[in-house]
């Protein structure tokens, strides 16, 4: 029987890899790993005899200002001085509402430019602080505005 009725096929060379498309691919893996990775890490500075209550939870800290409840006064590090604590009280919240607005403006300005969703707030506290005065600093801090408050806790392996 002859072939010569039959096409002939071409014959194939050999088979190039198309790099552009994977180029693409790895480029664009990297800069979602970039882009998704935490650089820093954040660190609370308890004040010194303090001493917070332990957790067992995994979670750690987010980037945010820090509030200290302390025996008669707060800090606030977004503030220029400690507050009296009374000022976190009834009718003198609002006037403390009114003093800290300027910088609290500024930081979600800035949060706003980062387009970051969450306000967050590290709020440190003895562990024998009086439930009111946590009650009465995180209803203020509430109000104007943030809107994730973290709890600073020791974890349980950790010693101090």
């Amino acid at each position: 029987m002859s072939t010569e009725f039959l096409p002939k096929k071409p014959k194939k060379g050999p088979v190039e890899l198309q790099l552009t498309a994977m180029i693409d691919v790895f480029s664009m893996i990297v800069i979602f790993l970039i882009l998704g990775g935490v650089f820093g890490a954040t660190d609370i500075v308890i004040p010194e005899g303090m001493k917070i209550p332990k957790s067992q939870s995994k979670e750690g800290i987010e980037a945010g200002p820090r509030v200290a409840i302390l025996k008669n006064e707060v800090v606030f590090s977004m503030a220029n001085a400690p507050l009296p604590l009374d000022a976190f009280r009834g009718a003198s919240r609002d006037a403390t509402i009114a003093r800290l607005k300027p910088d609290f403006d500024e930081y979600t300005k800035r949060q706003k430019e980062s387009k970051a969703s969450v306000l967050p707030l590290n709020l440190v506290a003895d562990q024998n602080t009086p439930y009111q005065d946590v009650y009465d600093v995180v209803a203020t801090f509430r109000t104007m505005g943030f809107n994730s408050i973290l709890f600073v806790a020791q974890g349980e392996g950790v010693k101090k």
